[in-house]
């Protein structure tokens, strides 16, 4: 899997990426600040950061994921026990000839990107507006068990824009799927049960749902037991939503 993901509540994470894309940089020495600043920044491309230099050696920062290269060709990092990686480890790396450096630079961070649905029809006809955020991280990390060739694979084949649009259309589906097989008072359902404790469950993808009208008043038991079934249906969906995105960059 290239993506681990999960939808989460707008009203937590305040800062949030419209967008997911990738540039150049000058130096490797300006990633993690370039990483940082730009919420939907994914992959950089790095200079050699002095324009006239000779170099013998290369570094490579934490929190990032690595892709090396030799005359513009994927270069494997070799562990000490002979086993090989798409992925270099970070630190300094000596000796090696200039045409050997770090090509790409991808973020191990957490992206929350804002995926709003607008115009949702439930059920019983009402239109809806759903304001949904998802979080997730780029696969490849040894240490985790995972498969650093996930990395080039991102890198050169799904790309930040590619992936930007397979989420927002695989979101948005399954999002109207889900509206549509629910009436509006369960759709508000799922709001109240992300934000009140005593349902007798925990969720941890969270929904915030926007309509024309703000429903109020009291609930009984049947009622919460019905809030409850919205939470786990939308439950379903969203982790059905994360198989199908992770199914499609295998």
């Amino acid at each position: 899997h290239i993506l681990q993901s999960r939808s989460k509540s707008k009203q937590s994470t305040p800062i949030m990426a419209t967008s997911l894309f990738s540039e150049d940089c000058s130096s490797v020495s300006d990633a993690n600040a370039l990483f940082s600043a730009s919420k939907g920044l994914l992959v950089l491309r790095p200079g050699n950061g002095c324009l006239g230099c000779t170099k013998f050696h290369f570094t490579i920062p934490d929190g990032c994921y690595a892709l090396v290269t030799r005359h513009g060709a994927d270069l494997d990092y070799t562990h000490p026990d002979g086993t090989t990686s798409a992925v270099w480890p970070p630190g300094l790396h000596v000796p090696f000839p200039p045409w050997v450096g770090v090509s790409n630079l991808v973020t191990k961070q957490s992206i929350v990107l804002d995926l709003p649905v607008k115009a949702c029809k439930t059920k019983d006809n009402v239109t809806v507006n759903i304001d949904m955020s998802l979080v997730f991280r780029i696969m490849g990390d040894e240490a985790l068990g995972e498969d650093p060739e996930l990395v080039r694979k991102f890198v050169y084949e799904v790309k930040p824009l590619g992936l930007s649009q397979q989420l927002r259309d695989a979101q948005e589906e399954a999002v109207r799927a889900l509206a549509r097989s629910m009436r509006h008072t369960e759709i508000y359902g799922i709001r109240s049960g992300a934000d009140d404790g005593p349902l007798g469950g925990t969720l941890e993808e969270e929904e915030e749902f926007e309509g024309d009208e703000v429903l109020e008043g009291t609930n009984d038991a049947v009622d919460r037991k019905k809030v409850k079934r919205s939470i786990e249906k939308g439950k379903d969906v969203t982790d059905e939503m994360q198989a199908r995105l992770n199914r499609q960059f295998m």
